[in-house]
């Protein structure tokens, strides 16, 4: 099998670098194009599902993307969602740091074992992404699907396939409208192919984000 896990598009909230978990925004004129710019380097693949984060900025970017190819299926997938900030949704990091700056301290040293004030931690996020995962496997051995989600969840998803400890996260970055391609192999288990890969998007589509690690 070959998944393609594919970052959404910008948002308002990724613009103004304001922490983004399940608050449903919308993508922006930024993300819209960043998301019609991820069907070339898809198009002619034998793509056999699409499957998507019930978050609307995951939803709308594999809607361009599923209708750019051809209309493709599409399936949400609630374990795909992001991470949820709980208190924190909205605020921006400098706000984070100031009012609760116990969490911050151990989210910057320690991000496996925060639990984000009112929301979920890392491993509860890397459970149900996995989980998700082999739902899809399941449904699709053999076959090649797409499936869009956000941030945090891919990272999750991309440290238990490489065997990353999710205290050392920050090794791996994603981007809006990033590509992933990771496979499974029947001897070999999942392994990554591609990680973070920009190049479709070009300068003019590039994000100034910080993702939030």
């Amino acid at each position: 099998m070959f998944l393609y896990l594919l970052r959404h598009g910008e948002t308002a909230w990724n613009a103004e670098n304001r922490i983004q978990g399940v608050s449903d925004q919308p993508l922006n004129e930024v993300g819209l194009a960043q998301a019609r710019a991820l069907i070339p380097p898809l198009a002619g693949r034998p793509i056999a599902a699409i499957y998507s984060s019930p978050l609307i900025r995951a939803r709308e970017t594999a809607g361009i993307l599923a209708e750019g190819l051809g209309g493709l299926p599409l399936h949400e997938e609630t374990g795909l969602a992001e991470l949820n900030q709980g208190d924190l949704e909205g605020m921006r990091i400098a706000d984070v740091k100031e009012k609760y700056n116990g969490f911050w301290d151990l989210w910057r040293e320690r991000p496996a074992e925060a639990l984000t004030p009112g929301g979920e931690s890392l491993p509860d996020l890397q459970k149900r992404a996995w989980a998700a995962v082999e739902s899809i496997h399941s449904r699709h051995p053999g076959e090649m699907v797409v499936a869009v989600s956000h941030n945090l969840a891919i990272t999750t998803l991309l440290c238990r396939i490489l065997r990353i400890d999710l205290n050392d996260m920050r090794a791996i970055r994603q981007h809006n409208a990033a590509i992933n391609l990771v496979e499974y192999d029947e001897v070999r288990g999942w392994g990554v192919v591609m990680m973070n890969a920009l190049s479709h998007l070009g300068s003019a589509l590039a994000s100034n984000e910080k993702p939030y690690h």
